[in-house]
């Protein structure tokens, strides 16, 4: 919400900042004469142009400021995120714990028809085969 407004300020300050330097290079050599900025005529005194630069300054830092606080409250998101998903992930796990584990007896288990996927999922084994042999 921050970022885009942030930025915005931000490039604008620099903008102007970089024209008046553009423009101060040639016109103030000469004495306190006038100059122009984005197709505006002026005719300031030091103090004007001191000023002027301490408001694009505070400009500057002000859409400084909403950027970082932006990018911050999107990492600070993210980060919530990730933490609520580790939390889930340990209570899926200790779920999974609690829970015994379904007995499955020759008897109930259904005759299965089709191919039987093996450990490796491309390679099809046929019905009959029931992987390695246990002894």
């Amino acid at each position: 919400m921050f970022i885009v407004p942030g930025l915005a300020v931000l490039l604008t300050a620099v903008a102007v900042g970089f024209a008046v330097v553009a423009a101060d290079i040639d016109q103030m050599r000469v004495a306190a004469g006038d100059f122009e900025i984005f197709g505006h005529s002026f005719t300031p005194s030091v103090g004007e142009v001191f000023g002027s630069g301490i408001g694009i300054g505070a400009v500057g830092m002000l859409g400084l400021l909403l950027l970082l606080i932006g990018v911050w409250r999107t990492a600070r998101r993210g980060s919530e995120a990730r933490r609520e998903l580790r939390r889930s992930r340990r209570e899926v796990a200790a779920a999974r714990r609690a829970t015994p584990a379904p007995q499955v007896t020759q008897d109930t288990a259904a005759p299965r028809s089709g191919p039987v996927w093996s450990a490796n999922r491309f390679l099809k084994r046929p019905a009959g085969d029931s992987g390695p042999a246990k002894a």
